[in-house]
C-alpha cells in the first residue's frame, strides 16, 4: 500500500515537471513530527533575514493526516498527493528532516536543492540504513536520497556514519554545523525560548526541570511499558518538591499515556523541545540522540539503560565510555545518580569535540552562504 502511495506522489511531481521551477520558493516538508520547529523553522527564519522576497511552502505529515474523521483524512490525502508534489516539483529548494521515500520514482529538476537537515544532531545510536535490514526498503532509501543535494552534518568526524545511513557520497556531506544548534549560543534566543515555556507553565516559575526523554523501541510492548520501567515517583521523593518532572516521548510513540501528577507533567506534544532543553536543570534518556543537542549546556546527564544489553539499534561508539553523563543501569543506580552532582565536566567536552566541529551560532549561515553560492567550496 505504502509503495501504491509513492508512485502515485511520484505521478504527480513527474506530471507538475512541465511547470517551470520557481527561484523564489522553498518547501519545507517535516516527515518526523508535527509543527514547524527544530531545523525547519531555524532554516526559515534565517532564510528569511537573507532572502525577504523567498515565498515558503510548509508542511508536516503527522498533522496532514492527524485526526479520525472521514473529511480530515481526505483533506490530508489530498494536501499530500496533490499540492505538495506541484510544491515540490516547482521549488527551488526543499528542506527534509527525515527520509522522504516518495522521492525514489521522482525525477526532479536539475535546478531544485534537495536538502536534508535531518532531524537529530551528530551521531550517537545508529539510525538509517545502519540499522535497516528489510532489502525492498533499503533499496527505496537508497534511491530516495540519490535526489539529495546537500546533507548538512554537525562534524567531519560523522561524516562516514552520515554516508553509511544516508549511502550517499561524501561530496554531497557538508561539516557546517545545522541550523537548530545556533539557539545555544544566542543569548536572546535562549532567553525567548524560557519565556515561551513559563509562559505556559507559570507554576514552574522557581522550580527545577527535570527532563526524562526515553527513545523508542521496535517492539510495541517494549514502548507501552516504557515509562513503566521510570520510577517518577520514587525520584520526585528523591529530589524534593523543588523539582518538577517532565517527560517528552518519542514522535513515533507519542499517543502512549503518561500519568501526570501535579509534579509530572506530559510534554510529549510541546512544539519546540529546544525550549525544554533550555529550561531543564538535569536530563534523564537512554539511547536518545537528544543528549547530543543537551550537551552543549553543560548540564547534568543521566544516561537510564535498564536495557542496553537487549538494545538492538546499536551505536557508532561505544556507548559506556563515550556517553557524556553518569550510566545508570537499574533503578537504584539510577535514584543514585540524580541525587549526584556531577562536578566533573570533561566526558561532556570529550562528547562535543567527537560530534561538533563548530559551536559558533552560524550553522545556518554557512549553509546558506553553500546553497545560495553558486559553486560554493564544501567546508568538508
Amino acid at each position: 500500500m505504502k509503495e501504491l502511495g509513492y508512485w502515485l506522489f511520484a505521478l504527480i511531481f513527474n506530471s507538475c515537471r512541465i511547470f517551470p521551477v520557481r527561484g523564489n520558493k522553498v518547501v519545507l516538508f517535516n516527515g518526523h513530527n508535527r509543527g514547524l520547529n527544530g531545523n525547519l523553522l531555524e532554516i526559515k527564519q534565517k532564510i528569511i533575514q537573507r532572502a525577504p522576497e523567498t515565498t515558503f511552502v510548509f508542511m508536516a505529515k503527522r498533522d496532514l493526516f492527524h485526526g479520525s474523521s472521514l473529511a480530515c483524512r481526505i483533506k490530508g490525502a489530498v494536501r499530500f498527493f496533490l499540492l505538495l508534489p506541484y510544491h515540490m516539483a516547482t521549488a527551488e529548494k526543499i528542506f527534509l528532516n527525515d527520509n522522504f521515500l516518495p522521492f525514489s520514482h521522482c525525477r526532479p529538476s536539475k535546478q531544485t536543492q534537495i536538502v536534508q537537515l535531518w532531524h537529530g544532531a551528530g551521531a550517537f545510536k545508529k539510525f538509517g540504513l545502519s540499522t535497516e535490514t528489510d532489502e525492498t526498503v533499503k533499496a527505496q532509501v537508497c534511491r530516495a536520497n540519490q535526489r539529495l543535494t546537500h546533507l548538512f552534518v554537525t562534524s567531519r568526524k560523522v561524516i562516514p556514519y552520515y554516508q553509511e545511513a544516508f549511502s550517499i557520497p561524501a561530496e554531497k556531506i557538508f561539516a557546517t554545523g545545522i541550523p537548530v544548534t545556533d539557539i545555544y549560543t544566542a543569548a536572546e534566543t535562549a532567553d525567548e525560548a524560557k519565556a515561551r515555556f513559563y509562559a505556559l507553565y507559570p507554576k514552574l516559575q522557581g522550580k527545577k526541570l527535570l527532563l526524562y526523554t526515553p527513545t523508542f523501541r521496535r517492539s510495541m510492548e517494549e514502548n507501552q511499558k516504557l515509562m513503566e520501567k521510570f520510577p517518577m515517583e520514587k525520584i520526585y521523593r528523591a529530589l524534593g518538591e523543588d523539582w518538577i518532572i517532565g517527560i517528552k516521548l518519542h514522535p513515533k510513540y507519542q499517543e502512549f499515556p503518561v500519568k501526570e501528577t501535579p509534579y509530572c507533567l506530559n510534554l510529549t506534544d510541546y512544539p519546540q523541545i529546544t525550549d525544554l532543553f533550555l529550561a531543564a536543570d538535569l536530563l534523564i534518556t537512554d539511547y536518545s540522540s537528544t543528549i547530543v543537542e543537551y550537551v552543549l549546556l553543560d548540564r547534568p546527564i543521566v544516561l537510564y539503560a535498564f536495557d542496553l544489553k537487549a538494545y538492538d539499534r546499536g551505536f557508532y561508539r561505544d556507548y559506556e565510555t563515550t556517553v557524556p553523563g553518569i550510566v545508570a543501569h537499574d533503578e537504584r543506580e539510577l535514584l543514585k545518580a540524580v541525587v549526584q552532582e556531577q562536578k566533573d565536566s570533561g566526558r561532556r567536552r570529550e562528547f562535543i569535540r567527537m560530534q561538533y566541529d563548530h559551536i559558533d551560532g552560524k550553522a545556518s549561515e554557512r549553509i546558506l552562504d553553500i546553497l545560495y553560492s553558486a559553486g560554493a567550496e564544501s567546508v568538508n
